[in-house]
């Protein structure tokens, strides 16, 4: 990979950040909440689903060892995912999502062995899994109060 690559992968996966921190500031903030958590449920998903796929590319490339095993392997996230959204509460739903990708964080790294790219999966799943603890925060001080 040259220099310019990673460069471009760092800054588009950092912004991938923004739909999570946004929604979950404003969150915080009771401002539109119900659509907002919404929003970040479904953004969740997406993104755990994309995440699958990038061992599906891996493997339909070659790069990964039994690729016929990671082809199902790398369908947990998005079925993860599409259970926690679609039959799940939020208050279970946030914290399925939250593990499910420092699950996934954990098998990901054992499989893509560049130093660049473990560089910067570490700290933006630990972004995303703490915008899901500041949501279920949210819910839980909500139930409390009322």
């Amino acid at each position: 990979m040259t220099k310019g690559f990673e460069l471009r992968a760092n800054r588009l996966a950092w912004a991938g950040l923004i739909p999570f921190v946004v929604s979950a500031v404003l969150g915080s903030f009771n401002l539109w909440t119900e659509l907002l958590l919404q929003a970040f449920l479904v953004y969740s998903a997406v993104i755990l689903s994309f995440l699958g796929g990038i061992h599906w590319g891996l493997a339909m490339a070659g790069k990964l060892a039994r690729p016929e095993r990671k082809l199902v392997l790398c369908m947990a996230p998005p079925l993860a995912a599409w259970l926690a959204v679609a039959f799940l509460s939020e208050l279970i739903a946030l914290p399925v999502l939250a593990a499910s990708y420092l699950l996934w964080l954990n098998y990901d790294l054992t499989q893509v062995t560049n130093p660049w790219y473990e560089r910067m999966r570490r700290p933006i799943t630990f972004v995303v899994a703490g915008t899901h603890f500041i949501w279920f925060t949210v819910i839980m001080t909500a139930l409390r109060i009322a």
